[in-house]
């Protein structure tokens, strides 16, 4: 008859509990270091590292899928705590939260958020339990649930890889989930190579760091050729630098138009071809439909101003609640020859969620919010085709794909980051931006309310950039390029196929155990 397994003792479970503590703690340290890669200067290393430590500790506790769950949901945690950490300032200074409700509400944003990494997690030890070695389904497990997961704040585990551009031109070919696997493979494959003294890995891991950047040395010249030898056309951006409060001020509002005429003239007579107003710019609700520029004080094409002008606006139709987010563009005869309405509009900040469903909110807020344009749309203007991006549509992979099918010459995005007061949102916003020009093989320019305004070169290298909270202007010169590019054409051929191989490993295994 064989003996009972002994029951741990209790001293042994409240060390395996210390030891369960401890690497959540060192999970929430990893995806804080996993935010490193993106905030302040992008360091790309430490999201090669971040796989490497993740495994260690799913090897050190042979866990189950739940606590797998457990371990991948303390690094997402970490990671948002760490990048997003100015999200109780920012409840504070524009939702009126006191700190005591602000900093439990970031918390649970970080939260939510991070638990996609923890589906990842669990999703990648439930493959390894299904005969995936681990170092092949932790960054497929990855990479396939950013890709399915909604976020409020979108961001990747390779946002930061831009900064060190070589290794990030394969974006062009399949855009951040590609960029993801070969990235998360680098430390996945090194920690295999080392734990189990293994070739197959290490020639994984050597492949995801190398071959990205071999493939640059090729691709970026042959881009940096076509660039040179496109049209150009001189943008001229501005960047006004008024306060959110001050924004929302009637009182100032003539003042604010004054100035942007004012800083659209001097460049106009440094010889701007068109000339980019940053998001909702324009102080007073724009008539929808109006087929020319306003006439009287409130006339775009004032004090010197000639145009062609691309203005971020508010556009106001009949009804009460008819308000969209807008760009318009204004050709120098004063004709608006366009309208580009905002299309990814923003929860909380330009809709109310469930409003149509729960009366208490109709009482609360007389309308739903913004309301969304139905499809992206190049816009003519200075003998250009203008792809706009409105406020955070240029960190949308996907969205920024559907706005080059329409095949511009160059992209715009106007923005307002004010809200986001002196953190590192704006730069991390730049950052992520900067992607969207490589995916594309677009110049991209930024008008930025409060900076960083910029000019990105389709190479993904940034040509100018300004400081936050200034009060500047600049002339870009904008090359007119054609063409698309795989990712363009084809869309994400990445997460389909990592789809298909966890659900054909999925039905392997239900046919084993059957």
């Amino acid at each position: 008859m064989a003996r009972p397994t002994p029951r741990p003792s209790r001293t042994t479970r409240r060390l395996s509990r210390r030891v369960r503590w401890r690497n959540l703690l060192l999970a929430a340290l990893a995806g804080g270091a996993l935010a490193g890669s993106v905030i302040a200067r992008p360091l790309p290393g430490l999201a090669f590292a971040f796989p490497l430590w993740m495994l260690s500790l799913l090897d050190a506790e042979t866990p189950t899928w739940r606590r797998a769950l457990a371990l991948g949901w303390a690094a997402g945690t970490g990671c948002n705590l760490v990048a997003f950490y100015w999200i109780p300032g920012l409840l504070q200074a524009f939702a009126g939260f006191p700190l005591v409700a602000a900093l439990p509400v970031a918390f649970l944003l970080a939260l939510s958020q991070g638990l996609v990494m923890g589906v990842g997690t669990a999703l990648a030890e439930m493959a390894h339990r299904a005969g995936a070695p681990r170092w092949l389904g932790f960054p497929a497990a990855i990479t396939l649930t950013f890709s399915l997961a909604p976020a409020l704040f979108p961001w990747r585990p390779a946002s930061g890889a831009v900064g060190w551009l070589h290794w990030a031109q394969p974006a062009e070919l399949g855009g951040p989930p590609l960029l993801d696997l070969l990235c998360l493979g680098v430390g996945a494959g090194a920690w295999a190579a080392f734990r189990h003294r293994a070739r197959a890995p290490a020639l994984f891991a050597a492949a995801c760091l190398l071959l990205p950047p071999l493939y640059g040395a090729i691709r970026l010249p042959e881009v940096r050729d076509d660039r040179a030898e496109a049209p150009s056309l001189r943008v001229g951006v501005v960047q006004p630098n008024i306060g959110i409060h001050d924004k929302h001020d009637p009182r100032q509002h003539p003042a604010h138009l004054r100035l942007l005429r004012r800083m659209t003239a001097d460049l106009e007579g440094l010889g701007a071809d068109l000339v980019v107003w940053p998001e909702s710019a324009y102080p007073y609700p724009f008539p929808r439909g109006l087929p020319h520029d306003l006439v009287g004080a409130r006339g775009l094409r004032r004090e010197g101003v000639r145009g062609p002008l691309l203005v971020g606006a508010v556009t106001r139709g009949r009804g009460r609640c008819d308000r969209w987010n807008s760009v318009l563009a204004l050709e120098r005869s004063g004709r608006v020859a366009g309208v580009s309405d905002k299309v990814e509009l923003l929860a909380f900040g330009e809709t109310v969620p469930l409003w149509e469903w729960l009366p208490p909110l109709q009482d609360m807020f007389p309308c739903p919010g913004l309301k969304a344009g139905d499809r992206p749309r190049a816009l003519e203007l200075a003998g250009a085709r203008i792809g706009v991006l409105n406020c955070y549509e240029d960190v949308l992979a996907e969205h920024a794909r559907t706005v080059a099918l329409e095949d511009p010459h160059f992209l715009v995005n106007v923005t307002n980051d004010a809200w986001f007061g002196e953190t590192r949102e704006p730069h991390l916003h730049q950052l992520i931006a900067r992607q969207r020009t490589i995916e594309t093989r677009r110049d991209l320019v930024r008008a930025v309310n409060t900076g960083v305004s910029a000019h990105v070169a389709a190479t993904g290298a940034t040509l100018r950039e300004t400081d936050t909270w200034e009060r500047t202007s600049f002339m870009a010169d904008v090359r007119l390029v054609r063409g698309q590019t795989p990712w363009v054409r084809l869309g994400d051929t990445t997460t389909p196929t990592l789809y298909g191989a966890f659900l054909a490993l999925a039905l392997r295994r239900r046919r084993r155990g059957s």
